[in-house]
């Protein structure tokens, strides 16, 4: 299917509207042609995930929109920073890259975003009305607007969402469609005891089970007796977009497009139901943890996405006045910090050795104290996703209650995992030895494949007012499979690195190495650099794109990427990097069935997509 612009789409694209507004048309264009849109449709506001600092790329960036004459068209709110402006918290980002941090939220300043920057936008006042078409970014942020809020945006990563808010468009495909918004599985919960699914950490645990399991499929939570909360909702999704790569999901009797288990499915039957189990919650809870019943923590770490003001309520009422032995830093929006300061609680907080951190958060940006072998402990599902990639250290994870009763001890302390009443603390179960709601199961579940809103298409740069979509080409390979072009580029030979699970580029992949930072990832330490990468699937953030990018940038990029299916995110930090004339590899599709061909082998790929191995070999020839 070929991408059409209109005339006015056509001539911002040429540069009416100024060398800015033409960048911004051609990024979401291209992006649309990637993955098969027909056509742009208008948005009624963005919420921006690319003003986080990875490094100088995305600086640069957003100071060319600027000095191209670029604004934002529609209301935009901005994620997290690299700096807390509020002052509440000291950020140790040393120059130069605490200036170019700056740089770059003046620059979104300047672009016409709001100065927000929290991850949590829709308790902020950031709220789209049910059913409309919006752009959003930052995962969590997407998951909530789509499935609590009811209004409709794609996963869109870093760059494609400010793109978004200067062209007021947006591509037409998967989760702005009714027809891809329906439930395909269904997440039975009905089995787990009640008192565990009425506590606050049965969201961030079932949350990262949820991911793992259906990947990037819609599915509907059933079994629930009543509504858990915004805060736990917010826990849910943030947790299954970080494991999984979740955009929507839907819970019968509670989300407003699920008023019943039948409307969630469209009254078709479901493809799977998972029936969740409590040793299944076992293990989910064990994996959030990366060290097993350390002797003493070293931080605590909440607010991801950032606390709410009924949050902070429970996290005063459970320092009952106490003092922490041990740092706990509490991040939130400067919408809650001036609400907090209104009635004067901040300074009691601080009193008791809290840390609020607003703008930013302490797995974003360095905040904690610099401590080899350092163990965190939090109680969200996605910090304890990212902080060991992203921090450096080790975590363990527990509940609000937990948390705060570890802090005031200065070493783990548990709980009864289901219950919400104080019981005498329990060590913390290793895997080996299961979990307080059961055996921990020992096979690892793979994310079921059931994504089928977007099919392979290949792009081109825009330059001028129209849209060049490349031919599906290459070298037809054994069997008949094709190497297609997904985003062009350099030409690339390197020796093969073969992901054997999906990763999330941002807490994965060190953008200023480009080495494997993800402990739970089964090739942590592997380098991407030069190497033609396969992968065999993405999860997790909205910031994959801006990791690439900066690998292109500082030229510690992959010398090509192999995909299994075109990616809405990471491929973005490509077409950005042709967009601002960097070095660019090749992206290119292929049947993860072939990617075995080409294991422990040094593979060129060509512009023409063929894909050979050094011997002058390929996949074989089409019988």
């Amino acid at each position: 299917m070929t991408l059409q612009l209109t005339v006015e789409e056509s001539a911002i694209a040429g540069g009416r509207d100024g060398q800015g507004a033409a960048m911004a048309m051609r990024i979401v264009a291209t992006s649309a042609s990637l993955l098969g849109a027909p056509r742009l449709i208008p948005i009624q506001s963005a919420h921006i995930d690319g003003a986080l600092y990875h490094g100088d790329s995305g600086t640069l960036l957003a100071e060319r929109l600027v000095a191209g004459g670029a604004r934002v068209k529609v209301r935009s709110t901005l994620n997290v920073g690299a700096l807390d402006l509020t002052g509440c918290s000291h950020v140790r980002l040393a120059e130069p890259r605490r200036g170019m941090a700056r740089r770059m939220m003046e620059a979104y300043r300047e672009l016409g975003c709001e100065q927000s920057w929290t991850c949590a936008p829709y308790q902020a006042g950031h709220r789209p009305a049910f059913g409309t078409d919006v752009a959003w970014g930052e995962s969590n942020a997407v998951v909530f607007c789509n499935s609590v809020l009811g209004a409709r945006t794609n996963r869109y990563g870093d760059f494609l969402d400010i793109a978004c808010a200067i062209a007021a468009r947006a591509p037409d495909y998967g989760l702005h469609r009714q027809e891809n918004r329906g439930a395909r599985l269904v997440f039975d919960v009905s089995a787990l005891p009640r008192t565990f699914l009425d506590s606050e950490i049965a969201w961030p645990v079932l949350g990262s089970l949820y991911g793992r399991e259906v990947g990037d499929a819609v599915g509907v939570i059933a079994g629930m007796a009543g509504h858990p909360g915004e805060d736990a909702l917010k826990a849910f999704g943030a947790a299954a977009a970080s494991s999984g790569a979740v955009g929507l999901f839907h819970i019968a009797g509670i989300t407003p497009e699920a008023p019943d288990l039948e409307t969630a499915l469209g009254g078709k039957p479901a493809d799977m139901t998972i029936q969740v189990t409590p040793a299944m919650v076992a293990d989910a809870r064990a994996r959030l943890s990366t060290t097993v019943a350390p002797d003493q923590i070293d931080a605590v770490a909440i607010g991801s996405p950032h606390l709410s003001l009924a949050e902070f309520v429970a996290l005063e009422r459970l320092l009952a006045g106490r003092r922490l032995r041990v740092p706990l830093y509490a991040c939130t929006g400067r919408h809650v910090v001036t609400e907090l300061d209104r009635q004067g609680r901040r300074e009691a907080l601080e009193a008791a050795g809290v840390t609020v951190v607003a703008d930013t958060c302490v797995v974003v940006t360095p905040i904690l104290a610099e401590r080899s072998g350092g163990v965190l402990m939090t109680n969200s599902g996605k910090f304890a996703h990212y902080a060991p990639g992203n921090t450096g250290y080790a975590v363990l994870y527990g509940s609000l209650a937990e948390c705060v009763e570890s802090a005031v001890a200065g070493r783990p302390v548990f709980l009864d995992l289901a219950g919400q009443e104080w019981r005498t603390p329990t060590p913390y179960p290793s895997p080996q030895e299961g979990g307080e709601l059961g055996r921990i199961s020992t096979t690892a579940q793979e994310p079921a494949s059931l994504q089928g809103t977007s099919a392979a298409r290949s792009s081109s740069p825009l330059r001028g007012g129209g849209v060049q979509t490349e031919p599906a080409k290459g070298n037809l390979q054994g069997n008949g499979a094709t190497a297609q072009i997904l985003v062009s580029g350099a030409p690339g030979t390197g020796e093969a690195l073969i992901l054997t699970a999906p990763i999330s580029f941002w807490g994965g992949v060190d953008p200023a190495s480009g080495c494997i930072a993800d402990v739970r990832h089964p090739q942590c330490g592997e380098s991407v650099s030069g190497r033609v990468l396969f992968l065999p699937g993405t999860i997790g953030s909205s910031s994959a794109s801006a990791v690439l990018l900066e690998l292109a940038h500082n030229g510690h990029a992959p010398a090509a990427l192999v995909l299994h299916e075109p990616d809405a995110i990471l491929l973005l930090g490509l077409i950005v990097a042709r967009e601002m004339d960097w070095p660019t590899p090749m992206a290119v599709r292929l049947d993860r069935a072939r990617f075995e061909t080409f294991k422990m082998t040094t593979v060129s790929v060509a512009v023409d997509g063929s894909m050979t191995l050094a011997n002058g070999g390929g996949l074989g020839r089409r019988k």
